[in-house]
């Protein structure tokens, strides 16, 4: 594989990191929406259902942002690896 060829193969991995980080937000945006009618259903309840449900949430509120973390992350390294290859 050349040089160019890993440029090429890099700059595509960066613009698929785009679409995934698009995809990623806009889950995140429902999971806002879904939070935003939710949480205020369920404030009062002591329920198991409903902890489990407030747990649930939480926990796929902080998986985007981890995954938003990783692809920038990601790009950030392909971006210097591109770099250096001049």
């Amino acid at each position: 594989m050349s040089i160019g060829e890993i440029k090429a193969a890099l700059t595509e991995a960066r613009q698929l990191l785009d679409q995934g980080r698009t995809t990623i937000e806009g889950i995140g945006d429902s999971l806002d929406e879904a939070a935003g009618i939710m949480l205020p259903t369920l404030h009062d309840s002591r329920r198991e259902e409903a902890e489990q449900a407030r747990r649930a949430l939480a926990e796929a509120v902080r998986e985007v942002k981890l995954t938003l973390r990783v692809i920038t992350a990601a790009q950030e390294n392909g971006d210097e690896f591109r770099r250096a290859l001049g």
